[in-house]
């Protein structure tokens, strides 16, 4: 039982934290005030990314201590890498510059260490508007089901090495016995969808289904593409497609696919440089988390038929952490199928 004693004690910390509380968002108000916050997205101006980007920022921005003015600067390239490199070092450490970007590179430091180009636990998430379920899309009346991805040969296009449409297809390959090849060095997803239509790859692996649904409604309800296969830990019900998952046989499969598949979970992702200031890191996940719950923002998301389904900052490092987690022993077998630090 509590003594008067202690009870003062314990009102006194709780004042006390209070007016750090109090005096940190002061500190945070006063610094953003009158500066720029700068958003780099990894892909080009009208991609999917470059939507959330602008839209999420503009409305981010006026939940931010001080409300600083918000831009967007986009950095393509390398899958999206680049804009999260820049972020992480080559960016000021004052919580004015930030990313959002592709969450596949986050496990390069798992898959290809020797390559990676930032290690995602050195960094501060801010937190991701959507979780997804990725997709295999396919042109050209190729891609009719799974027997289909077996029994013909499919070129795909890719972004890089690294990226999530060469990394899923691959796995895919392998596990799974799909005949693919390759062209890599597309700057996004937008230019592999032309080069489809062109007739110059078939498809491709990793498009997000939100955007299948939302913007190629009218080519999948026409039968100019099809989607023979979701790639996701749980499927999206408003495509019938089979899922990945149902295709693993054993607890080796799962892994391999959760370790792949996993980033999915935090599919538009915002983060900072580390080494920022705990206040300012602070006042942009709670600008973030404020920006989720606002009504503005999500009737001109729905507006939009843009899909929201945010994880907080911590939510999204826990999920880093989880897969970072992943046996030594399913990482090795998933570097070998990838071909990675042979």
């Amino acid at each position: 039982m509590f003594t008067r004693v202690a009870r003062a004690g314990l009102c006194c910390f709780a004042v006390a934290c209070g007016s750090v509380s109090a005096f940190a968002q002061e500190d945070a108000a006063a610094f953003f005030s009158g500066k720029t916050l700068k958003l780099i997205v990894g892909y080009p101006p009208g991609t999917v990314f470059d939507t959330y980007s602008r839209m999420t920022l503009r409305h981010m921005a006026r939940h931010i201590p001080g409300k600083p003015t918000a831009i967007v600067q986009n950095m393509p390239g390398a899958g999206g890498l680049n804009a999260i490199v820049n972020v992480a070092h080559a960016a000021p450490r004052d919580g004015l510059t930030i990313a959002l970007s592709s969450p596949q590179n986050s496990t390069d430091m798992l898959l290809d260490p020797a390559n990676a180009k930032y290690d995602p636990r050195k960094v501060n998430w801010i937190g991701s508007v959507s979780s997804e379920t990725g997709a295999c899309v396919l042109w050209n009346g190729k891609g009719r089901n799974i027997e289909d991805l077996r029994s013909r040969d499919h070129l795909l296009g890719a972004t890089g090495p690294t990226s999530g449409t060469y990394l899923e297809a691959r796995v895919l390959e392998i596990l799974f016995g799909f005949k693919f090849r390759y062209v890599q060095g597309y700057r996004s997803t937008v230019d592999i969808r032309l080069a489809a239509e062109k007739g110059e790859v078939d498809g491709v692996c990793g498009l997000a289904t939100s955007t299948v649904l939302r913007d190629m409604r009218a080519q999948l309800d026409a039968g100019t593409i099809r989607v023979p296969l979701q790639t996701g830990l749980k499927p999206n019900p408003d495509l019938n497609a089979p899922n990945v998952m149902d295709l693993a046989t054993n607890d080796e499969q799962r892994q391999i696919l959760t370790l792949i598949f996993g980033p999915l979970a935090y599919f538009r992702p915002i983060m900072a440089p580390g080494d920022v200031p705990a206040e300012r890191i602070a006042a942009l996940r709670g600008a973030f988390d404020a920006t989720m719950k606002d009504p503005e923002f999500l009737g001109e998301m729905e507006r939009a038929k843009i899909d929201v389904r945010p994880l907080s900052g911590a939510e999204l490092s826990a999920q880093i952490d989880e897969i970072y987690r992943t046996p030594a022993s399913v990482v090795e077998k998933t570097r070998q199928i990838l071909g990675l630090g042979q």
